[in-house]
């Protein structure tokens, strides 16, 4: 009896109707030539093909706003005909559902949708039968009016926060929708308002399953118009935060999909339009980069930081920056070196001959002056004007000449208390001065995970201000486990990854080591 059952709703109820796509072309063409349906067939046909696209044009019915009003005033006379209009609003229905709202529509195809939204909930009690059988899928939409309203899933969102796609998926699965429907993304859109109005630790909380489904790891596949725009929503909200540490995967979205905040800046004045948002991940960025260079780059890495944490001070007043890497670089496959490209890309150079394969530089624009870094230990720091010094976005080779010209305003030493003698040059003339003393500790994570073996031969980071009581309260804190194996000869371990910058920071100031899934730890 089951198995009966099932075979009498797939042949008098079904949920997707099985109609001939050439059957309907032909009746939506001739529609467009002579604007008549004569017959109740070529009407059924062309309410089914409404977000078709026909013809050498791709002309589409639902983006025709003359012959659109004329069919939905043809298809209202039916209501003397109850089954005739209900097949036909199945068929609108379908198109409704159907029709790409979020891939950049027509103005008049938007105009005509809403059109269509608001006569199918007009309609929609005509074409239900009062005490008689209603098929499956006029049911279900009966239960869901709401995807007729200009909320269409705000009612599901309390339920995707928690994981729970039950009531979604009933009335995809009732109502027939197709797995490109407009109602995924808009439920996601939906879940995205949801997460945006909780408060800040419950924000955090969602924020990572909800980018994971926006980075394209979700069943949903989701147009970029619609990620961009729950991406501005979830960096508005994570601007107004009262902390707000560097998230990598809300950064790297950001500049995936918008671009790099102080390059793209039309782009995130169009998407964004929230400056705050742009400058915290501009700041992001730019530490991150930064980070890159002194920890992948530099011949000291990981082992020397003092001058990473000096520039990160003056990530506020760094307007641009480009970076140029040498022959072992630039020939450099692993996934950390292709992973730092791309995020250096419209700024990255390469350097000319003239210099050691392992060399490297990095160029800072702040204010009138253009100031040069080396990878290389012993070299100096090169400050020009910035007209003397023009980087050429066309030209990708930069010669070591030109980062060392003759035409410098200053050549700044790395010797002695050099932190100090260069913010005595540097701060009066950019009439500027980091509100961070000289020492402090920023390292970003990327400098953790280059040492990520226990035996790691790098030198420990100076342990500062490091007690067991400041530890456990720290790690309490942030919701941090450990493990002490000291007396069994091991380390004492927080374990914990270095996705948060904070915790980055604070295990690199009390001497702390990364390792990969494990944790930080200290011998």
């Amino acid at each position: 009896m089951t198995k009966v059952l099932a075979e009498v709703k797939k042949r008098f109820d079904p949920t997707h109707v099985c109609l001939n796509e050439r059957s309907i072309a032909r009746s939506l063409l001739a529609y467009r030539s002579s604007g008549r349906l004569p017959t109740f067939v070529d009407l059924k046909y062309v309410c089914f093909g409404l977000a078709q696209q026909v013809g050498q044009d791709d002309w589409s019915l639902i983006e025709d706003g003359k012959l659109f009003r004329a069919l939905l005033k043809q298809v209202g006379k039916q209501t003397d005909q109850p089954r005739r209009l209900r097949k036909c609003f199945q068929g609108l229905m379908h198109g409704y559902f159907d029709y790409p709202i979020f891939d950049q529509p027509a103005d008049a195809g938007l105009a005509n949708w809403k059109l269509l939204r608001k006569f199918l909930a007009d309609t929609l009690s005509e074409v239900i039968f009062i005490g008689r059988s209603n098929p499956e899928w006029l049911k279900t939409l009966n239960r869901h009016e709401n995807l007729l309203t200009d909320k269409p899933c705000e009612r599901y969102a309390p339920a995707l926060l928690k994981g729970n796609v039950k009531d979604l998926v009933a009335a995809s699965e009732g109502v027939g929708l197709s797995s490109n429907s407009w109602v995924w993304q808009e439920a996601t859109m939906a879940q995205t308002k949801a997460v945006i109005g909780l408060e800040d630790a419950a924000f955090k909380t969602h924020l990572a399953p909800l980018l994971d489904l926006l980075d394209g790891n979700g069943d949903v596949q989701l147009s970029d118009n619609v990620v961009i725009r729950c991406l501005a929503q979830v960096l508005i909200r994570y601007a107004k935060c009262n902390e707000r540490p560097e998230n990598p995967a809300l950064r790297d979205m950001a500049i995936t999909f918008i671009g790099n905040p102080w390059l793209k800046r039309a782009a995130w004045d169009a998407y964004i339009k929230n400056e705050n948002a742009r400058k915290m991940v501009d700041g992001w960025l730019k530490h991150r980069l930064i980070n890159d260079f002194f920890a992948l780059l530099s011949e000291d890495g990981a082992a020397n930081p003092r001058r990473l944490d000096y520039w990160l001070r003056f990530v506020p007043v760094i307007e641009d920056m480009w970076f140029v890497l040498g022959e072992n670089a630039k020939q450099n496959q692993s996934a950390d070196f292709k992973e730092m490209k791309k995020r250096m890309a419209g700024r990255l150079h390469y350097l000319g001959n003239g210099t050691t394969a392992d060399n490297n530089a990095f160029v800072m624009r702040m204010g009138k002056f253009m100031v040069v870094e080396f990878g290389v230990t012993g070299n100096a720091c090169f400050v020009f004007s910035t007209g003397d010094m023009v980087i050429n976005p066309e030209s990708k080779i930069l010669r070591i000449s030109q980062l060392k010209g003759t035409n410098h305003v200053m050549r700044l030493l790395h010797s002695g208390p050099w932190e100090s003698n260069f913010d005595s040059w540097l701060c009066p003339r950019l009439g500027w001065k980091p509100s961070l003393p000289v020492g402090t500790v920023l390292a970003a994570p990327s400098i953790a995970r280059i040492s990520t073996s226990k035996n790691s031969t790098l030198p420990p980071r100076t342990s500062i201000d490091f007690n067991m009581d400041k530890f456990a309260g720290f790690l309490f804190k942030h919701h941090i486990k450990h493990e002490d194996l000291r007396k069994k000869g091991g380390a004492l371990w927080a374990l914990t990854d270095n996705q948060v910058f904070e915790v980055n920071t604070q295990m690199i100031r009390w001497g702390f080591r990364y390792k990969a899934n494990r944790g930080w730890w200290k011998e």
